[in-house]
């Protein structure tokens, strides 16, 4: 027997595959032959067989049925396959014993029904029942209940599939993230894709100058990269600002990040400038100085906006010298904190006013963003890391505070009606459906 390249246990079959099994068939090897050829387990080459092997009727030449009733039925027809409600098939008996096809017969004349494997039909056959299998729901009634209500509400109020698959499969269910989303493409379940952040096309941008305008050696990307690499376990963070409408005089959120566990901090300053944001970031070192277990900032990636420019003060606000500067038009560069900007968005949209917040809205939003599971962190929220990092006595500083996974909301109903209003006053209803942004109460 030639032998075919052995391939994996449990993988499917291919077209190469199954041209072998027809040649060894039609050479009358025995399944258990072409098994061990194959590297398989016997039964399963006997189920390949078996499930994709295709019939064919012999001849109506001479009238001849191949219904194990001809000799006695009364009604009998060239086509009673088709129409005869007591039509049962005669099978020859070699067909009842291995290999179960008539590859190999000799006897060309029998006037029975054959079964022939044809690697070409065979394949034909499996990619159709796989494509089919894939298309439909194979879920029990529960399971499609819990898909379409419990888990369809905690994903409109997380906008996170990731973070909702965990706490359905923490009650005992194995749902995949994979399979999710395809269902969901499909429109399988109640969920649907215009439920979902990041729906929109991207657009391509022109190519713009990201060269540094200014003298910062020693603080630019490539000094932040060497630093990352020399040093592994050296404490990162990272520091933007959010803007709601543009105006001088108008109030931001500054936001710090520590990278590794991406537990995000926000905080309100009155103006963006430099000022303000020293000010703040001195305050906030302070609460980090209080206690001593508390882990400090130890190197700082931040972007090239004007509040962030007189490096000097910067160093004083943070107490270290280890500050970077991303690219110019570069924000993938902090792409952690970008990323978790994107979830603050969801509650606050871009061009809406930052001035009806207060702290106990910005540590609302904190508490929701920072306990959401991450993909990043393993199935882990940042704040199931934290204690390695803060203490709880500096968390309650802050007024961070951990919230049930099935209760947490990143929709603008967290901020309440003041949240609605404020985004209705300041944007059009297409602006809205632009941020992808539904309201779950549409009276307010």
């Amino acid at each position: 027997m030639i032998e075919l390249k052995r391939t994996k246990i449990n993988t499917h079959f291919t077209l190469e595959t199954r041209i072998f099994i027809e040649e060894e068939l039609n050479n009358r090897s025995s399944i258990t032959d072409i098994a061990k050829a194959l590297n398989r387990d016997r039964s399963n080459i006997a189920r390949e067989i078996t499930r994709n092997r295709t019939i064919l009727m012999p001849s109506s030449y001479g009238k001849t049925s191949c219904c194990i009733h001809k000799d006695v039925c009364r009604n009998r027809h060239i086509d009673c396959d088709k129409t005869c409600q007591r039509f049962e098939l005669e099978i020859c008996d070699n067909l009842k014993a291995s290999p179960h096809v008539c590859n190999s017969c000799p006897n060309k004349k029998c006037r029975k029904a054959k079964y022939y494997y044809r690697a070409k039909e065979a394949n034909a056959q499996y990619l159709s029942n796989w494509s089919k299998n894939r298309t439909n729901l194979h879920y029990t009634k529960m399971e499609l209940n819990i898909l379409n209500n419990d888990f369809y509400c905690l994903v409109i109020n997380t906008k996170s599939i990731y973070h909702s698959l965990c706490v359905i499969n923490s009650m005992g269910y194995n749902f995949n993230i994979k399979t999710i989303y395809r269902q969901i493409k499909n429109n399988r379940l109640r969920l649907k894709s215009s439920d979902l952040p990041r729906t929109r096309r991207k657009v391509k941008h022109q190519e713009i100058d990201k060269d540094y305008k200014r003298n910062i050696e020693g603080h630019t990307y490539k000094d932040y990269l060497v630093i990352i690499k020399n040093n592994p376990d050296i404490i990162e963070w990272q520091m933007d600002c959010v803007q709601g409408i543009q105006g001088t005089n108008e109030p931001v959120f500054l936001t710090l990040q520590i990278v590794k566990i991406k537990f995000l901090f926000v905080f309100k300053i009155n103006r963006q400038t430099n000022d303000e944001v020293v000010k703040k970031l001195k305050t906030f070192n302070e609460i980090l100085k209080s206690d001593k277990l508390n882990k400090l900032i130890e190197l700082l990636l931040t972007d090239n906006g004007s509040e962030f420019i007189n490096l000097e003060k910067l160093i004083e606000g943070i107490g270290t010298d280890h500050i970077y500067y991303c690219h110019p038009y570069s924000s993938f560069e902090k792409g952690s904190i970008e990323n978790n900007h994107e979830l603050l968005r969801r509650i606050i949209p871009q061009g809406v006013s930052l001035s009806i917040y207060n702290e106990e809205d910005l540590q609302a939003i904190c508490s929701h963003i920072n306990s959401l599971f991450r993909e990043e962190l393993k199935g882990k929220c940042p704040f199931d890391l934290i204690n390695s990092y803060l203490t709880d006595k500096t968390l309650n500083k802050l007024g961070y505070y951990q919230i049930n996974p099935k209760e947490i909301k990143l929709i603008p109903e967290l901020l309440g009606e003041k949240n609605i209003l404020n985004i209705k006053k300041y944007l059009t209803p297409i602006d809205i459906r632009k941020a992808n942004i539904r309201f779950i109460n549409e009276n307010l």
